[in-house]
């Protein structure tokens, strides 16, 4: 063999060592660790990326060192896997189909290891190892961001939903308050118109008649007149007060009165203007005096009294009794008229609401509201019962702390204001 015939050879084994330098400088410039092993899981070959992801001392970079060598001096440097159980599961997903598998691993120290398995003809392997720990984090609070933006835009959805309830309520019930508001202008406009006519009719006939009058004639027209303006001013000095009580505008007094005498005096007013009816009393157990707003109590007593007579027509007896008990200072006022469906109990207090069992009767739906106010403010109740064809009772109870001795009486006259409306002031424009 000459020399001539070693060079293609020599020259041969020049350029695979050129060869096989630049692969091992391109496996080595990786920016990934990877890393080769045979059927038998022995190493093959790795490069610097993956010496170095696992601090791999040169003893266990050379070929043939086991893979549970590296796996054991990874575990006791604290850089193992998390999951021992699931770290080969991606060798076997890539048998299975045949082809490149990934899966990331979890480290011990908390970093993330993106391994793509990639099986060989030989029965060995080649992986590569990518430390996607920044990659994982990113997609992670991405996540996080994107769930709650999401919560927050359930949240926002849900709150505008309820608002948008809430309005169509609030509408709904600002429709059912404008009805009741017309309803209401109706039937004062009628309430007014009626009494006003009565007025004016007797004030003709007396006026055609004035040279002939008997006094027969003149007390009735009389009292036509008083009962006429007296439903008038009834009617005003609700109207003003309601209004001023839902504004929060009355100043309510408490003086010195005598319970007893005051109802008294709404019976006799109201006897002297419905002679049809009877009104009886039993008013000896009441306490002798309380504090209390007079004007607003005598309005409480005349409205009940009203209704008493108005919704009794054919029922010519009213019962009045007060008594005081454990409970409180008591006041009934029973009749015997129309009575009132059980469908509408509970809804007799409610301002412009009016029994089925009313209608054809004048009325405006505000007296018992009213009445409900004033004793609420008086620190007391009001209680409906009643069945339709058998009358109607209302009680009212007022707390014992509003008893007054009599001793107290002449040195005590100072009032207790409490911030609700003035009364007073509402009767006295209607008069």
């Amino acid at each position: 063999m000459t020399f001539h015939d070693l060079s293609p050879l020599a020259r041969l084994e020049s350029e695979l060592a050129d060869q096989t330098a630049r692969l091992d400088e391109a496996i080595n410039n990786m920016p990934h660790g990877l890393c080769m092993f045979d059927s038998e899981k022995n190493l093959i070959v790795c490069n610097a990326a993956y010496a170095a992801m696992y601090h791999l001392p040169e003893g266990l970079t050379r070929p043939g060192t086991p893979l549970d060598s590296i796996l054991e001096h990874r575990e006791l440097r604290g850089i193992g896997p998390l999951d021992k159980a699931a770290y080969f599961d991606v060798v076997t997903a890539a048998n299975v189909i045949g082809s490149v598998a990934s899966q990331n691993i979890v480290l011990s120290d908390g970093r993330v290891i993106k391994i793509t398995h990639n099986p060989m003809k030989t029965g060995g392997y080649v992986a590569t190892h990518e430390d996607v720990t920044a990659a994982v984090a990113v997609s992670e609070e991405l996540i996080r961001q994107r769930d709650m933006l999401e919560a927050a835009v359930q949240a926002r959805t849900a709150e505008i939903e309820r608002q948008a309830r809430e309005l169509e309520r609030m509408l709904a019930q600002e429709r059912q308050i404008n009805e009741l508001q017309r309803q209401f202008v109706a039937m004062a406009s009628h309430e007014f118109r009626t009494p006003l006519t009565i007025i004016d009719g007797a004030a003709q006939r007396l006026f055609r008649r004035r040279g002939q009058l008997d006094s027969e004639f003149v007390t009735d027209k009389i009292d036509r007149i008083r009962g006429a303006v007296s439903r008038i001013v009834e009617l005003m000095e609700s109207i003003l007060a309601v209004g001023r009580l839902d504004h929060g505008s009355v100043e309510m007094s408490h003086e010195p009165l005598s319970l007893r005498e005051l109802i008294r005096t709404c019976c006799d007013r109201q006897q002297s203007i419905a002679a049809d009816h009877r009104i009886h009393t039993d008013l000896g157990r009441l306490p002798d005096q309380i504090e209390g707003d007079r004007r607003a109590l005598e309005q409480v007593f005349t409205n009940l009294l009203s209704n008493a007579v108005k919704y009794a027509p054919s029922a010519p007896d009213v019962h009045v009794a007060g008594w005081k008990d454990a409970a409180g200072i008591k006041i009934a006022v029973r009749d015997g008229g129309l009575g009132i469906d059980a469908e509408d109990l509970p809804r007799m207090f409610q301002k412009y609401f009016r029994a089925r069992t009313s209608s054809g009767i004048a009325g405006t739906g505000i007296g018992l509201n009213l009445i409900k106010q004033i004793i609420e403010l008086h620190g007391g109740t009001v209680e409906v019962a009643s069945k339709k064809g058998h009358g109607s009772t209302f009680t009212i109870t007022l707390p014992l702390e509003m008893e007054r001795a009599a001793a107290d009486t002449a040195i005590r006259t100072e009032r207790n204001s409490i911030a609700v409306g003035d009364l007073r002031g509402a009767a006295e424009l209607c008069r």
